[in-house]
């Protein structure tokens, strides 16, 4: 076999190696997207998207545990802030096992993978230097460079990608934040209009 069909082996193969983790890390991207895409004020409060396709969004998940778990607390009594957190405590567990760890594990083997290349370029330009063939130099030193850089910047998108969609699953917890205060504020206020009666007096009707 020559030196360039062992080249072109090599660069294929390690190629495709970063290419399949870069590519479903990508579509976790895209999931975890949908997920944390924000919803309006009306859609949050009926606890239903009106946009059908893709991940169901987290903010949802978030109101219907919210709704049920508040219903749940009245026979309880655990504080209402109490139930907040923990609502949003368990919709932040789903994100981080459905989409951030796999994100994280294909993040994780590109600059394993990109060492990979740059080893199998560098035994190829140690047998071009046996061999005495230039052109074989060239492609070995190009594929010790080229992949460790596309493995390094494939890992460097999916962690980026990664930092915003936390910050995008932020921003929908706060929304979600956003209506519980103020429905709180509500209760509060009818509470505080409502007369008191002593105990033992007759309400006049």
């Amino acid at each position: 076999m020559t030196g360039g069909m062992w080249s072109a082996i090599v660069t294929t193969g390690v190629f495709l190696a970063v290419l399949v983790p870069f590519t479903n890390g990508l579509r976790a991207v895209a999931a975890a997207w949908s997920a944390t895409r924000r919803v309006g004020p009306d859609e949050l409060r009926r606890g239903q998207s009106d946009r059908s396709g893709g991940a169901e969004p987290l903010a949802i998940l978030m109101v219907r545990i919210l709704q049920k778990s508040l219903r749940d607390n009245e026979q309880d009594g655990q504080p209402s802030d109490f139930v907040f957190d923990a609502s949003r405590q368990y919709v932040m567990n789903e994100y981080d096992h459905n989409y951030a760890r796999l994100i994280s594990m294909y993040a994780n083997l590109l600059p394993p993978l990109g060492f990979v290349g740059t080893t199998g370029g560098m035994l190829l330009n140690f047998m071009s230097m046996h061999s005495k063939d230039e052109g074989l130099e060239l492609v070995s030193l190009a594929l010790a460079l080229s992949s460790s850089f596309f493995a390094l910047t494939s890992f460097a998108v999916l962690d980026a990608l990664k930092l915003r969609l936390y910050s995008r699953m932020l921003a929908a917890t706060r929304d979600v934040q956003v209506l519980y205060n103020k429905a709180e504020s509500r209760r509060d206020q009818m509470t505080s209009d409502r007369p008191i009666v002593p105990k033992g007096a007759r309400a006049s009707v």
